[in-house]
Formats: C-alpha cells, sequence, structure tokens
C-alpha cells in the first residue's frame, strides 16, 4: 500500500526552504556525559540512579526525538510493559506480566495511571495523548506504599511542564504523511506576574486510518483526536506553590481493525444463519478475512466497533511548609462521558455479534429505546508529609488517600444478527435440548438481544508511611506499609427481549409478505417454533420489545495492608574507584501488592446473581542494581524478579443461562507465579547514543479451576496448562542515533529496532486447544532522520516498520461461544514529515 502525503506535509516542506537564522551547535558527542535524571518514583524528587527500584524515565527531549505523541508508543522504550489490544481500541497495560485486560467498569486496571499524580481510575480512559509532557515514568512492579491506588503490577507517572514565570514561550508542531496523517501540536508559556506563569499546550490529530476495511470502504485504526491542557502556577513564596491543573480530551474513532481467525465450529454462534451473509457461513467470512489479512486489510461491518469517550480532568494542588514537614496536597475532580465502545466480535463482514457499551446503544435503539446518559465521576484527596530527621539520616513519608468513584448507567450489551435476529439449522438446534428434532427443510428463529445496565460507586480510603534510613554510609533501609480498605456499591439490571411480544411482531407480518406463511411460537428461551429459510429470510426484523428485570444489588468491602521493605547498598568512593565507576548501587526488595475485588453479574444454567470476586494479591521478590561507567558515558540498569500471585482476576466469556445469551463475567483463577529479568542499557559511543533494553518474563499457573458454563453443562475446568495470556515472554528494543554537528545545523539520523515474543490471546476453556490462539512473534524496524537548524527550529522525516512487514499485535479468542479468534494486524510502512519551531 503506497504511503500517501497530505497537503499538510508539502506545507512543511515549503516552510523548510525559508531563511533560517544561524545553526546553534550542540556540544560534541566525545566530551558528553549522560544527564542525571530525576525521577519521583518514592514521592519526592531524586535521583534515578539513587532509586532502589525498576523504573524508566522518559523525558520531553527523548519523547520528540522518538516522535512519541501517545502514551502507548513508550510500550517500546520501557523493559516488561505492554500495550496489549484486546476487545477494543483502548489497550490493556501490562507490566511484568500483570495487567486487567478486560475493560469492565467493575475492574480496577492492573497498572495505575497518573497524571501529574491524579490517578485515572478506568483502563478505557488511559489511553492518553502526550501532550506537553515533561517526563513519563514507569515504575515496574506491585506500588503498593506510596501511590494513591494500590498499583498491583506498576505504575505509569505522566508530568506535565511546569510553568516558568520568566520565560515567554510559544511552540508550534506541525505533522503530515501517509494514510492522511495531520496533526497540529501547540504549547505556550504565559509569564503573568514574577511569581505567577500559565502554560497553555493543544494538540489535533487527523488520519483516516492504515488498516483498509474492504467491506465498508473506510479504514482502521484512523484518529480522530483532541487534547487541551492547562497548568497555572503561583509561586506564593519560595516554599509555597499554587498548582492547578485542567485537562480535556475527546476521541471519536472507528474500533479495532480484526483479522479474523476460525477455530470452533461447535461454538452456537458459528452456526448461526446471518441474514446479511449473502448465504455465507461464519467460517467462510472468517476464512476471508484471514486471506486478506497479508495485505493489511480486514473485511468488518462498518457499524460494530467504535471507540469514543470524552474526558475531562481538574486538579489542585498545594506544597508548603508546616511545623518541619513538607505537605503536598492533591484535591482532584475527573469525568467521563459520551462513551461509545464496542467490539465487532466476531471480526468479519457478517454483523453476527457486537459487545460493549455501544452494542447496548443499540439494543435499546432496536427497541425504539434511548438509554439514559452514562457518566463517571472521581473525586480525590491525597494529603502527603516529607520530612527528616535523625541529622537527615532518616527520610519519611506519610499520609492519607480518599477517593470516591460513581459511574451512573453504565451500559453493556450484547447486539446479535439482524437486531437480534439470527436463525440455527437442524444439525445445531440437535444440542438445543428441543423435545422433536426439526426437518431438514427448515430453520429455527432465534431471539439473542440482551443488555445490562449498572450503577457502580468506589470508595477508597487509605493510609501510609514509608521511611527510608542512612544505616551507613553506604547502607539504607526503606520499610513501608499501606491500609487500604476498598467499598464497592453495584446495581445491575438485566434487559432481555420479551420473548411471547416478539412473536406476535413476527406473526404481525404474515400476509405482508407472501414468502411469510407460517405463525411462530416461542419455544424456549430465545427460540421459537420452525420455518423455512425463506420465509426467515422474509421477515422484516421487528423492534424488540424489552424486559427490564428488577435490579440485583450488593455492596462488599475488602481491606488489606501493602509492606514494602528494601535493603540498598552504595557504594563507596574507595569501592567505585576500584572498580572504575562513577555510581553504583544494588538493592532487594520484598513488596506486596492488592488490587480490590468487586461484584458481577454471573448467569448459571439456573439463575443470574450478583456474585463477588476476590481481591488479586501479589507478592514480589526482586534484587537488582544500577550503575553509571566509563565518565557517566555508559548506564547499566538490572533487575531480576519473582512474583507469587494469587486470586487472579480473570474475564470470562461462556453461554448464559440461556441457550442464545452470551455471558463475560469475572472470576478468580487461582495461583501464579511470575519470573523474570530485565535491562536498560544507555551507551555514549563517541558521536553515537545507543539506548537498549530487553525483558523476559515468564508466568506460570500453578492452579486454574474456574467453573464455567459448556457445552456439556456446568463444570469445573482445570486450565493450569494454559499459557500466561497477552503478555510475550522475550521483548528487546534497541535505539541507535548519531550525533552530526554540521555546517547546515545538527543532523542526527536514528533507526528503532522492536522485537516481542508470541502472545497467547485466547480467554476460555477451549482457546488453548487451537494454534490461532497465539500470534506470533514480530520485529519492527523504523528510522529517524532529524535536522535541527537552530536550537528552535527542526524538521524530522521518518519511516515506520521500513520492512513493511505483516504482523500482529493482539487479539482475543472467544472459543466456546463464538467460535473464533480475532488477531488485532499492526500498521503497514508508514512515512512522513515533522516540523516544530519555538519563538
Amino acid at each position: 500500500m503506497a504511503p500517501r502525503f497530505s497537503k499538510l506535509s508539502l506545507a512543511i516542506l515549503a516552510l523548510a526552504g525559508l531563511n533560517f537564522s544561524a545553526p546553534v551547535f550542540a556540544q560534541s558527542g566525545s566530551s558528553a556525559t549522560l544527564e542525571e535524571v530525576v525521577v519521583t518514583a518514592r514521592r519526592r524528587e531524586e535521583s534515578l540512579q539513587d532509586t532502589p527500584l525498576a523504573v524508566s524515565a522518559i523525558g520531553s527531549d527523548m519523547l520528540e526525538q522518538m516522535g512519541i505523541s501517545d502514551i502507548e508508543d513508550i510500550e517500546t522504550l520501557a523493559p516488561s510493559l505492554q500495550f496489549s489490544q484486546t476487545n477494543y481500541k483502548a489497550p490493556a497495560i501490562f507490566i511484568r506480566g500483570i495487567g486487567q485486560r478486560s475493560g469492565s467498569p467493575g475492574l480496577d486496571p492492573g497498572v495505575g495511571m497518573y497524571l501529574n499524580g491524579v490517578y485515572v481510575p478506568r483502563s478505557d480512559a488511559q489511553l492518553l495523548d502526550a501532550i506537553d509532557v515533561a517526563n513519563i515514568q514507569v515504575l515496574r512492579g506491585p506500588q503498593g506504599t506510596l501511590f494513591g491506588k494500590n498499583n498491583i503490577g506498576g505504575a505509569i507517572l505522566v508530568d506535565s511542564k511546569k510553568p516558568d514565570p520568566e520565560a515567554l514561550e510559544f511552540g508550534v508542531k506541525v505533522a503530515g504523511g501517509s494514510f492522511g496523517r495531520q496533526e497540529v501540536k501547540l504549547d505556550s508559556n504565559v509569564p503573568i506576574t514574577d511569581s505567577l506563569a500559565a502554560r497553555f499546550a493543544a494538540n489535533v490529530k487527523r488520519s483516516d486510518g492504515s488498516i483498509e476495511n474492504v467491506t465498508a470502504g473506510n479504514s482502521l485504526f484512523d484518529q480522530d483526536r483532541m487534547a487541551v491542557s492547562s497548568r497555572v502556577m503561583w509561586y506564593a513564596t519560595d516554599e509555597v506553590e499554587v498548582d492547578f491543573f485542567g485537562f480535556l480530551s475527546r476521541i471519536d474513532e472507528r474500533g479495532s481493525p480484526y483479522n479474523c481467525a476460525f477455530q470452533n465450529n461447535g461454538a452456537i454462534l458459528t452456526q448461526g444463519i446471518y441474514r446479511d451473509a449473502n448465504g455465507a457461513t461464519l467460517e467462510e467470512a472468517c476464512d476471508y478475512s484471514s486471506s486478506i489479512a497479508s495485505q493489511f486489510q480486514v473485511s468488518q461491518n462498518g457499524e460494530d466497533a467504535v471507540y469514543a469517550i470524552d474526558n475531562h480532568m481538574a486538579a489542585l494542588s498545594l506544597r508548603f511548609p508546616l511545623a518541619g514537614f513538607d505537605v503536598e496536597s492533591i484535591t482532584s475532580f475527573a469525568m467521563q462521558d459520551n462513551i461509545r465502545l464496542s467490539g465487532d466480535s466476531d471480526g468479519t463482514y457478517i454483523h453476527a455479534v457486537q459487545v460493549g457499551p455501544d452494542a447496548g446503544n443499540q439494543v435499546f435503539a432496536g427497541a425504539g429505546l434511548t438509554p439514559p446518559k452514562a457518566q463517571r465521576e472521581q473525586m480525590s484527596q491525597e494529603l502527603k508529609f516529607n520530612g527528616l530527621a535523625w541529622d537527615d539520616k532518616l527520610n519519611y513519608t506519610f499520609g492519607i488517600f480518599l477517593s470516591q468513584e460513581t459511574l451512573d448507567n453504565t451500559l453493556d450489551g450484547t447486539d446479535v444478527g439482524d437486531n437480534g435476529l439470527v436463525a440455527v439449522g437442524p444439525s445445531a438446534a440437535v444440542d438445543l435440548g428441543l423435545p422433536v428434532p426439526i426437518p431438514n427443510a427448515l430453520v429455527l428463529p432465534v431471539q439473542a438481544n440482551t443488555a445490562l445496565l449498572a450503577d457502580y460507586t468506589n470508595r477508597t480510603a487509605a493510609i501510609f508511611a514509608q521511611g527510608s534510613w542512612d544505616v551507613r554510609e553506604w547502607l539504607q533501609l526503606t520499610v513501608g506499609a499501606r491500609y487500604t480498605e476498598e467499598e464497592r456499591e453495584a446495581k445491575h439490571m438485566l434487559i432481555t427481549p420479551d420473548y411471547e411480544e416478539y412473536a406476535n411482531r413476527l406473526n404481525a407480518q404474515i400476509g405482508t409478505n407472501p414468502a411469510i406463511l407460517l405463525p411462530v411460537t416461542h419455544v424456549m428461551d430465545g427460540i421459537y417454533s420452525p420455518v423455512t429459510q425463506a420465509q426467515y429470510l422474509a421477515y422484516s426484523a421487528a423492534e424488540v420489545p424489552l424486559v427490564f428485570g428488577e435490579p440485583l444489588r450488593g455492596s462488599t468491602t475488602f481491606s488489606q495492608v501493602t509492606p514494602n521493605l528494601t535493603l540498598n547498598f552504595l557504594a563507596t568512593d574507595e569501592m567505585l574507584d576500584t572498580f572504575g565507576l562513577d555510581s553504583f548501587i544494588a538493592y532487594a526488595t520484598v513488596s506486596k501488592g492488592f488490587k480490590s475485588g468487586g461484584l458481577d453479574v454471573r448467569n448459571t444454567q439456573t439463575e443470574s446473581t450478583l456474585q463477588q470476586f476476590e481481591p488479586e494479591i501479589v507478592l514480589n521478590k526482586e534484587i537488582g542494581f544500577k550503575l553509571d561507567a566509563i565518565d557517566k558515558r555508559l548506564r547499566l540498569n538490572v533487575a531480576v524478579f519473582q512474583m507469587d500471585y494469587t486470586d487472579l482476576q480473570v474475564a470470562l466469556y461462556e453461554r448464559g443461562a440461556t441457550q442464545t445469551e452470551v455471558v463475560q463475567f469475572t472470576g478468580n483463577a487461582g495461583e501464579a507465579v511470575v519470573d523474570g529479568f530485565e535491562f536498560e542499557l544507555t551507551a555514549l559511543l563517541g558521536d553515537f547514543t545507543v539506548t537498549a533494553n530487553a525483558s523476559y518474563t515468564d508466568g506460570d499457573f500453578i492452579e486454574y479451576m474456574l467453573g464455567t458454563n459448556t457445552a456439556d453443562g456446568f463444570a469445573i475446568v482445570d486450565r493450569s496448562n494454559e499459557a500466561f495470556p497477552q503478555v510475550p515472554q522475550n521483548i528487546r528494543g534497541l535505539v541507535v542515533s548519531y550525533d552530526w554537528d554540521s555546517m547546515f545545523g545538527r543532523i542526527v539520523p536514528q533507526l528503532q529496532y522492536y522485537y516481542s515474543d508470541e502472545i497467547f490471546i485466547g480467554t476460555d476453556y477451549l482457546s488453548g486447544n487451537y494454534d490461532s490462539s497465539t500470534i506470533s512473534q514480530y520485529e519492527l524496524f523504523n528510522a529517524r532522520l532529524n535536522w535541527e537548524f537552530n536550537e528552535n527550529m527542526a524538521l524530522t522525516a521518518y519511516v515506520n516498520n521500513l520492512k513493511d512487514d505483516h504482523y500482529f499485535v493482539g487479539g482475543i479468542a472467544v472459543t466456546s461461544v463464538i467460535g473464533v479468534a480475532n488477531r488485532v494486524p499492526g500498521t503497514p510502512r508508514e512515512a512522513g514529515l515533522e516540523f516544530s519551531v519555538k519563538f
């Protein structure tokens, strides 16, 4: 597929031809050293190389150099970090194999996302634009002591740039390239007084999409996003700061592309006769999707996948001294609305099954109804005290965290066939438990739409404390603990068709079409008496009358203490001189992580109940070291870890209480062990800069016994031999750049390499039986050429996926119910230009 360049790209080229001021040259690479990186992983500012934690820090310069404008793009720069593509476009974030691939609003994400210290509670709202970012820190392993929420897998901290009352600045960046990419980013720093300043930034992205949908006449992986941020700081005194931050983003895009791989012809949905299929079966449509995958094409129903959400956030931070403490207060409010999320669960041009909030909208629309508007709100308050004692040998932090999150009118749904109308033939009807077999010439009409309307209230209260004691010049001991209480309330209303009335509406068409001859009656669940296939195809899909069930209400409370113990060895000056090092630390950590349980609806063969799932617990054991050497031209950070994982929360698909219902619910899987190691290397070799990272993550289920609805009834299934889902075992990344200070300015060519191992994408007890539930390993090569005319102006050309290789980045296999594996393709070769100027 040939790259397409927009008019914006040509405008950049025209700007590049203008006469600029004389270039300003950077320091020669031969005398350069690695900069000191300041992180806040322990809720105070300290050098990265002095912090006894596995943390990756990516500054604004690196983000610009790599052309990163989405948070998910940092995946290639930090070991053990995975932005996994599953059911919706919003990725599920995993660190060291721990995350949460379900977007269910009843579940907390496994990896915490913080924007200027404010926790982002929902995984589908974590896909943030990297707008006006000062740095991004990736903290690996459970962060159960100091952060606003317990983060069982790790945390990602995104900090925006602080306003400067001494500098008036304005910057513009424009970009254009393949697949209609157009992007404009604006940022400014405005001094107001000697102690008051503000920053404003805006980012707008548009693209047509890189994966062609041959059925719908459009492309997926499109972009239609806008983000605006503002930050105002009043430096009242040298020690008192008042910091206000506001953020708004809007996303309105098509959903993820899927290439379908057919798996299980025994799944009830694969046996459906679909009215928009032109005689094709789901297996044939799936095989066609597989056949065009290598051309970066999909064949999906144009209405079944959407990703739209608005994010609003405001926070007020106060920093001031009090009674010998440095105090920080963070008060925040966040809201998400205009939520339309859904996935094309069959991944074909047939409208077989769509799931998610937007599928719920379709179920309501099919009944001639409008659902109530979904809205989420979160308020939080954190108060943190930092202090010193014992002649500054003890550095300690303590505080409280409170939050309340309400999710009103949360909608989920399953929209099957033509507004729920599908049919099954005689061979499929054998398993439905009918009193007599049906003749070969007839089919059974089925009505299979369902929806769920829910309200959630989540409250968190925590107290925490941690202290680091310099026992000796070369030895530091850190001890911390957090006590957390989580209160969960839920109200679920199941919405199902009125099957008897639906039969009346089908029968009302008799006589209006000569092909419709036989009346139908409701037999069981959503299944009706047999008719000819010609009559079934002649029906107009009637409005589906809905029955709103009695609300299922419940509440539960969880509490947990999560301690942390770290022993940190710091090399003395004599040791550094002996081994020729500039700095060296080694550390050993034992920490505990906790993620709250909750309530979810579970349908068995006999009833629907609101059942509790338990919290996840992780015990993390880790050792590591960090060093700088060769006059700070070499940096190497290494960590080795083992995590004992209990009561894993897993999202499962199964047949529901009826023969026609598809249910997603949350359960606890038992125990697992995750072992691994990771390293990060940065080296300055003359004018070359080499940055490398690698990780190995090996997850094994020790106990994985789950009760599930199978084709033979409810059964306990042992799944302990399954592969660990959604996480590659090996990840490697490499970036090599060369600084050339020429007479025309600074020119920096850069090559990036990334490798990901195979990934298991199965969800249910049958997925592990099929090779297509595992996507293959892949590698990518990207190239960039940056030309800095001077310190204020730069032009960059880039080519991603240089080899134009086809690959899959993730997916989801729902084998027992839908019978397919949907694999998300990677982006083909794309090229473009970026131009930036500062005033």
